[in-house]
């Protein structure tokens, strides 16, 4: 699902209501079966390393971390075996084009790379839902195609994306899209309908 809207809409807002990183100023919020505003910091806590894969349009990277080290972050809680989280991690950096750039400090990539670092670290974890803040902004065309490709995998797995965009492309390829005006719902259209139509 795109959503889409000016600047100063809510869209980065309503994704950090949704994620559980901010409560809302009125109304409820449930989320994959779950009432976010009553729920305590730690619940809140369980219910994003569960649930949600994060995207942020800063990266959030950890500087001191390299490329693989930060992927593996969400999985730090998790029982897995350090190799098993490594090979995890290493194919996720693969999916999104780093492949031979896991030994790299954020400091020694491009903004695209750390974008790319970032989205493999949103995905390691396998979360139901993925909120991406302008996920391609700062992608070339044929690797920003390559990220809704890998999008399009996921959500053919039966997994949510929800993604803010200003692109045109992005938004053809998404399913449904909703515009905000001024914190609210201006428009909700069912895309795959649209398209069947014509």
């Amino acid at each position: 699902m795109a959503i889409t809207g000016e600047s100063g809409a809510g869209k980065s807002t309503l994704l950090a209501i949704l994620g559980g990183l901010q409560a809302p100023t009125s109304g409820n919020v449930v989320m994959a079966g779950f009432r976010l505003p009553a729920l305590s910091a730690d619940g809140l806590a369980d219910f994003r390393k569960r649930t949600i894969g994060f995207i942020f349009q800063a990266y959030h990277l950890l500087p001191y971390l390299t490329a693989r080290e930060n992927v593996m972050v969400p999985l730090s809680p998790e029982r897995m075996a350090p190799r098993e989280k490594a090979d995890r991690a290493d194919e996720l950096l693969a999916s999104v084009g780093l492949s031979g750039k896991e030994n790299r400090l954020p400091s020694e990539l491009s903004g695209g790379e750390c974008q790319r670092v970032a989205i493999a670290r949103a995905l390691v974890h396998d979360p139901p839902v993925l909120l991406a803040d302008e996920p391609t902004g700062n992608l070339d065309t044929a690797t920003g195609a390559q990220i809704l490709d890998l999008f399009s995998e996921w959500h053919g797995r039966g997994k949510t994306v929800l993604m803010v965009t200003h692109n045109r492309t992005n938004l053809s390829r998404a399913t449904r899209a909703v515009h905000l005006r001024d914190g609210l719902v201006a428009e909700d259209v069912d895309l795959s309908v649209t398209r069947r139509a014509i």
